[in-house]
């Protein structure tokens, strides 16, 4: 079953990362492996800063401390012994140092944490599912990610530069370096209300749709068919302006709504995505695409929950499958996802030619890590759809998923023969192309991708990883301006 877990499945995370635009670069592993390579060449002043790395872990250890959640992990155990100097990294595999902590953490949280234990639970007794969510989905839950990622790969025997890591999660999640070690004071101090305030914002369905302040579609008779114009040229800045004026004009417009959640989707802004299509689904319940799309945005966003419930309304409100049910068997488990999967395999008994179904399906096989049926699902639902590139792009991202990053090149190739301009295409394009080592080209993706969506800050991480594989330094000094004009002369894009 698909479980709610503070740090997802590592499948369906990296599903979510092709789909969506990942947090994290997917190539980082691959350009650790190399390093590791020549690290017998490295020099002593060139080995990794231990006493950095620990600086680095301190502010996550406390506030994983804080929270009974994670302080019982496997990886914060691993952490605090980072933390305290009982491990070290040699040779790119982890070393006890024989070194005993003055007093462990254990025992510090016996000494002084009782209080803010007590504090946690009074704040949260009343719902605690809703801030479990918020911590799975917030900030800090992205850092735990994270280090979480890099204490598998370390563990695993390949170097690991945990400051580094540590220092990019808090960029890439929106927080200044001494944001934990100040999440930690307002614990100490009490501040857990303040806590419990922010996290009931951090539900995406919940968050208002914030139109740009001035819109020059808003003087438009129909600016919905222009904001239809516009997404099918690929010009997705001026579509979501175009949408925006629409909803402006008619706020129970759901097709409106429904396509400013599209726009953003491709435009790689998911939480955006979520704010409109929800919108969409208030004004019709029945809205099949609005509720597919809000499936797709959620598993994203990696709110399984959710995801299975507009992917459960998809099927049950389809007037295409009415009366299926789900039946109780000696094969299920009881879960919402065995429940959405047996209503879907009914409805591909049904249906089996339905694209929609097969894109469902291949969906719910990626979050299940079973790929090899999700292949067959979208190919199923292409066959019915051969010009869908969004299609090819969820095949690709499918086929990259299941370590077949070769093959997954035809299918990004074919999406962005259909749509030139399509940004998440590009982008999966560049992930692939390093996966295979392929840098210079997965650079020239990359570029790309920011010259269609320059907000899609994340992707320069990316590069500065392709250009350090290349021993580009140059163009790492470079991508740190994040002026495109610079890589222009160098590389066609």
């Amino acid at each position: 079953a698909w479980q709610k877990t503070a740090q997802p499945p590592p499948a369906a995370q990296q599903w979510a990362t092709e789909m969506a635009g990942p947090k994290e670069a997917p190539d980082a592993q691959k350009w650790a492996e190399e390093l590791a390579q020549d690290a017998q060449s490295t020099q002593a002043a060139e080995a990794p800063d231990m006493e950095a790395t620990r600086r680095a872990t301190d502010d996550l250890v406390k506030v994983m401390a804080a929270n009974p959640k994670f302080r019982d992990s496997e990886f914060f155990d691993f952490m605090s012994k980072v933390n305290t100097g009982e491990l070290t990294f040699e040779n790119n595999t982890v070393v006890e140092t024989g070194v005993k902590p003055k007093e462990s953490l254990d025992a510090a949280w016996d000494k002084a944490g009782e209080g803010l234990e007590g504090a946690w639970t009074e704040a949260t007794k009343d719902a605690a599912p809703s801030m479990e969510a918020a911590w799975e989905q917030g900030p800090v839950s992205k850092v735990e990610t994270a280090m979480a990622k890099a204490w598998e790969d370390s563990m695993a025997g390949k170097e690991v530069d945990f400051e580094s890591i540590y220092r990019d999660a808090l960029e890439e999640a929106g927080l200044p370096a001494d944001d934990l070690g100040q999440a930690w004071a307002n614990a100490e101090s009490g501040a857990l209300d303040n806590a419990w305030s922010e996290t009931q914002t951090a539900n995406l369905a919940d968050k208002p749709y914030e139109p740009a302040a001035d819109n020059p579609f808003a003087a438009e008779d129909n600016p919905y068919e222009r904001g239809l114009e516009l997404f099918e040229a690929g010009k997705l800045a001026e579509a979501i302006l175009a949408f925006e004026a629409a909803v402006g004009k008619d706020a129970t417009h759901a097709d409106a709504w429904r396509m400013l959640g599209v726009a953003h989707q491709e435009n790689d802004q998911d939480p955006k995505a979520i704010a409109c299509l929800e919108r969409a689904v208030e004004n019709d319940a029945y809205h099949l695409d609005a509720l597919l799309g809000l499936g797709v945005s959620y598993v994203n966003e990696l709110d399984q929950e959710r995801a299975l419930k507009n992917l459960k309304a998809w099927v049950v409100n389809n007037p295409s499958f009415q009366g299926l049910e789900v039946t109780e068997d000696m094969y299920g488990d009881g879960s919402l996802m065995d429940d959405v999967m047996q209503l879907m395999l009914k409805a591909a008994e049904w249906a089996p030619n339905d694209p929609e179904v097969q894109q469902v399906l291949g969906v719910l096989f990626n979050v299940s890590r079973d790929f090899g049926s999700a292949v067959t699902a979208f190919r199923k639902a292409l066959n019915a759809r051969p010009d869908d590139y969004s299609l090819w792009n969820k095949l690709g991202a499918t086929l990259a998923n299941g370590q077949r990053s070769e093959e997954a090149l035809p299918a990004y190739h074919r999406a962005l023969e259909l749509k030139p301009r399509y940004a998440r295409g590009w982008l999966n394009l560049g992930i692939s192309h390093s996966n295979l080592g392929n840098y210079s080209e997965a650079a020239r993706c990359y570029l790309k991708a920011l010259d269609l969506n320059p907000n899609a800050v994340h992707i320069w991480s990316y590069l500065r990883i392709c250009f350090t594989c290349m021993e580009r330094f140059d163009l790492i000094a470079a991508a740190d301006k994040r002026n495109l004009d610079a890589f222009r002369a160098e590389f066609n894009f």
